[in-house]
């Protein structure tokens, strides 16, 4: 015999299954908008091709070209250089080094840095090489560190150094007063 199901008494309640908090998720996807628009905003509002964001402002060779408060006057390109340093410290490239000596006047109202690592130079097919900063340590001996800061007025005279593949010749280089300014276009030939 089977017995009929009792019906719950009027005071037991049914438990009820807590319904999962939504907060987490909403903590997630803030987070989520938030590093994209950080994305956004340090990389690709200044991404592109460097030639659209260069400076229309061209240069050559001893005249000064500005970039935002300073001014660059590139006097020299050697490339082909085997080693920097002297005869009981030396570098060797991978490639060969170009040094290119280059003036900086700050124009500005305050002290500024020059960044070494912001300066681009390219070879006549446009190929992009960065400064190797150990290398002007041994060429920059006798000059102000490029990471001093440079009073308003002031300048400083120093070699940026690049490592290019062996044979290349320096078609061009875009300075930069930091690393997001537009920069100046150098002609080097």
């Amino acid at each position: 015999m089977t017995l009929p199901a009792q019906a719950p008494l009027a005071d037991e309640e049914t438990p009820a299954h807590p319904r999962p908090s939504r907060w987490p998720w909403v903590a997630g996807v803030l987070v989520v908008l938030l590093a994209a628009a950080g994305v956004y905003w340090f990389v690709l509002r200044d991404g592109g091709d460097v030639q659209q964001t260069v400076a229309t402002t061209g240069g050559e060779l001893n005249k000064a070209v500005p970039d935002g408060t300073f001014a660059f006057t590139v006097s020299a390109v050697r490339c082909g250089v085997p080693k920097v340093g002297d005869e009981f410290v030396g570098l060797e490239p991978q490639g060969s080094y170009c040094l290119v000596d280059v003036l900086v006047k700050n124009g500005g109202t305050t002290p500024e840095y020059f960044d070494s690592t912001s300066q681009k130079a390219y070879d006549g097919a446009g190929a992009e090489f960065d400064t190797d900063m150990q290398a002007e340590v041994f060429v920059n001996t006798n000059a102000q560190n490029f990471l001093d800061q440079i009073n308003p007025g002031s300048q400083v005279k120093g070699t940026l150094v690049f490592d290019v593949p062996a044979g290349t010749t320096l078609a061009s280089m875009v300075l930069h007063e930091s690393p997001s300014s537009p920069g100046a276009r150098i002609a080097l030939k």
